[in-house]
């Protein structure tokens, strides 16, 4: 019964016709992300909602997902005000580095997409 209320509209003109379901939203956001962390350099990411909320993730296990997650929506969020306080238009990435990693932070419809990544290296040696 479920099935047959979340059919395709056109499916119940034509009942010989499969109309394939789109993909969710969250397999959406789940594949985006898996792209983004094939990466060179990258370790991990997610997606959090401005909130903090994890969408998705995909880390190592040593990082605190719930700690990342909260880290990126406050940045994300000051780097919104910031910018509409300066008059800079929108933010769209940051990127903060540190000795031991890089974290890169991204606005979405949704809320940030967050990667952590190896040190930032410059490419240059001089």
């Amino acid at each position: 019964m479920a099935d047959s209320q979340t059919s395709d509209s056109n499916a119940a003109h034509d009942p010989g016709t499969t109309v394939p379901r789109p993909s969710s939203r969250a397999q959406a956001f789940r594949e985006t992300l898996f792209e983004l962390i094939r990466l060179d350099g990258v370790r991990g990411g997610l997606i959090v909602t401005p909130d903090g909320l994890v969408i998705t993730s995909e880390l190592p296990p040593r990082f605190p997902v719930e700690a990342l997650a909260a880290l990126a929506a406050t940045l994300g969020r000051e780097l919104e005000l910031g910018a509409s306080r300066l008059e800079r238009g929108a933010f769209r990435t940051a990127l903060f580095s540190a000795d031991d990693g890089t974290v890169f932070i991204g606005g979405s419809p949704v809320g940030y997409v967050t990667l952590v990544a190896d040190r930032w290296r410059r490419l240059s040696s001089t």
